[in-house]
């Protein structure tokens, strides 16, 4: 083949690679500018290299070019801190949040990608959402409480024996107050510990102990359906608060008890490992589908709707575990294969190194 000839052929394979590259890169640009989240490019100085349509949106308006070189902090003064209000240039301020993946190359920093998004409404819409539920729990509570001591009075005949049918719907009427209580008992205490109104009274804990503490709150009730509760024995030692450990326990072997069948069998057990403590709660029931373990410990989240009706629960036992253990700084997940079984996995740091029996310490939740 011709000099001249391999040079054309060349010259129109570098020219469709560029011409690739380039579809390429507008494709990618496409997307960026087409995302919801603004999307923001940082140099290692921490300076706007780089702004989507949505970042322009999200801080007044102003075209990419007033962006750029500008310090990523006068955007975000917040940025890495707690704080989350940023304010715009024309004064009004927003919620935001924000993640942040940095860049490297050949094993140094040369900048990062921020990707934020405006959370006000969310916000406000949540702090509604918790004012309704807070006002009318404490509303409920006094009335519905005055209603089960009446309830209670008219149950025991000291006023008067009922007949059979009387007596059938007073008892109707009585598990339907207790878990309308029940309900809101645990409304007050989820709003409770998303308000950040707890403390946290922690100490050195054996794991032990806080596991027979939770089955022995529970083991006349499953007595009652028919299930074995099984403690296995254990030495390790956690950081936290017992009473919230056992509440958190005892909301588990609950939820596991209800789904277990007659003669079923549910195991509590404590595993130390290298810098956390794992509490497993075993049942021998039905199981939860893969598609729903993300969902469980969401409040009011019930399998089916029959759920709700035969099992008793109010829907938020699991939510509150999922709030007090993230305060202990650990995390809770569920396994599961249908038509066998589920557990429940709760992880504790550990925190035993040099930690003396009565150390103590009160902690805002």
């Amino acid at each position: 083949m011709p000099a001249d000839a391999s040079e054309t052929s060349l010259l129109r394979r570098l020219r469709a690679e560029l011409a690739n590259v380039r579809a390429q890169a507008a494709q990618q640009q496409a997307l960026l500018e087409a995302a919801e989240d603004a999307i923001l490019g940082l140099d290692r100085d921490g300076r706007v290299t780089f702004a989507n349509a949505a970042a322009c949106r999200l801080f007044g308006g102003q075209p990419a070019t007033d962006l750029l070189g500008r310090p990523i902090r006068s955007l975000i003064p917040g940025l890495g801190t707690d704080d989350d209000v940023c304010w715009r240039d024309d004064g009004t301020s927003f919620a935001i949040e924000y993640d942040h993946v940095p860049l490297h190359k050949d094993g140094a920093a040369v900048g990062a990608v921020l990707t934020c998004r405006d959370v006000s409404a969310r916000r406000a819409v949540e702090r509604a959402k918790d004012e309704v539920i807070g006002t009318v729990s404490h509303e409920l509570r006094s009335p519905l409480t005055a209603v089960r001591a009446a309830l209670g009075l008219l149950a025991s005949g000291q006023v008067g024996q009922l007949s059979e049918a009387g007596q059938r719907m007073v008892d109707i009427a009585t598990t339907n107050t207790d878990r309308l209580l029940r309900l809101i008992q645990d409304l007050l205490d989820l709003e409770r510990l998303n308000a950040g109104q707890t403390v946290l009274n922690c100490a050195l804990c054996d794991a032990g102990g806080l596991m027979r503490q939770a089955a022995d709150d529970l083991r006349a009730s499953a007595d009652l359906v028919g299930v074995r509760i099984e403690v296995l024995p254990s030495q390790a030692r956690v950081w936290g608060d017992a009473d919230r450990l056992i509440q958190v326990l005892t909301n588990l072997l609950a939820n596991a008890i209800r789904f277990s069948s007659r003669g079923g069998t549910v195991w509590l057990d404590a595993e130390p490992g290298p810098a956390e403590v794992i509490f497993r709660v075993r049942d021998q029931g039905r199981g939860i589908p893969v598609a729903q373990l993300a969902t469980i410990f969401d409040p009011f989240v019930m399998l089916d709707a029959a759920d709700a009706r035969d099992k008793r629960g109010t829907g938020l036992g699991l939510a509150i575990c999922r709030t007090i253990v993230a305060q202990h700084g650990g995390h809770i997940w569920a396994e599961s294969s249908p038509g066998i079984g589920t557990t429940l996995f709760v992880a504790i740091p550990e925190r035993v190194a040099e930690a003396d029996e009565s150390e103590s310490g009160e902690v805002a939740a």
